[in-house]
């Protein structure tokens, strides 16, 4: 866990968001426009705003739990307190939904079907050539309710600091790429490494 905190404002519609910057391009990911998410929380839930720039798009609308992380993909890893297992949430660039819990990257638990189709409903996505970047603008909102986290027993994220990193990835595009808000160290691509995640704090 790395020491520093972010405090996350309460946003009862989450239009107050605090922006974090998805900073470190990992393992040989060339530099590009910047990559920004913004989170806020309204106690029974946490909103997210990717706004990602690519110079290429390649996505299927997926399954529920399909390999979206082959797309056009942000991720959020995140772990409550006094736990030793964490959540990962993963979409693409069409909304295509897959989210798990567990320790590591091997040893996971898919989320039910009927928690990530509360979390489909509220997804709202735009994608846009239609800027001086020469790159393509694309932008998820996201909202995932408190019954999201359904192996952990919280009833409000007020007052609680918890941990987290934001991730960006394209496996299987063109040109790879992993960008991350939290350095990983680590010599091979691999965000589920909960020792890298960042305190935050939400208020």
């Amino acid at each position: 866990m790395i020491s520093t905190e972010t405090v996350i404002p309460f946003s009862a519609k989450g239009c107050d968001m605090v922006t974090l910057s998805l900073q470190h391009a990992l393992w040989d990911t060339a530099l590009q426009q910047e990559l920004r998410v913004g989170i806020a929380h309204d106690g029974k839930g946490l909103w997210l705003a990717f706004d990602v720039f690519d110079q290429f798009l390649q996505a299927k609308k997926r399954s529920f739990n399909d390999d979206v992380h082959f797309d056009n993909c942000v991720e959020f890893f995140f772990r409550l307190p006094g736990d030793i297992n964490y959540y990962n949430f993963e979409f693409n660039c069409l909304g295509s939904i897959k989210a798990a819990y567990g320790p590591d990257r091997y040893q996971r638990e898919f989320l039910p079907i009927d928690i990530l189709q509360k979390i489909e409903q509220n997804l709202e996505l735009s994608i846009s050539n239609q800027n001086k970047t020469g790159l393509i603008n694309w932008k998820i909102n996201i909202y995932i309710p408190i019954v999201a986290f359904p192996f952990s027993n919280i009833s409000s994220f007020r007052n609680t600091t918890c941990e987290a990193n934001f991730t960006k990835c394209g496996d299987m595009l063109p040109q790879p790429h992993y960008f991350s808000w939290v350095y990983v160290d680590t010599p091979n691509p691999d965000f589920h490494r909960p020792e890298f995640f960042g305190q935050i704090h939400f208020s």
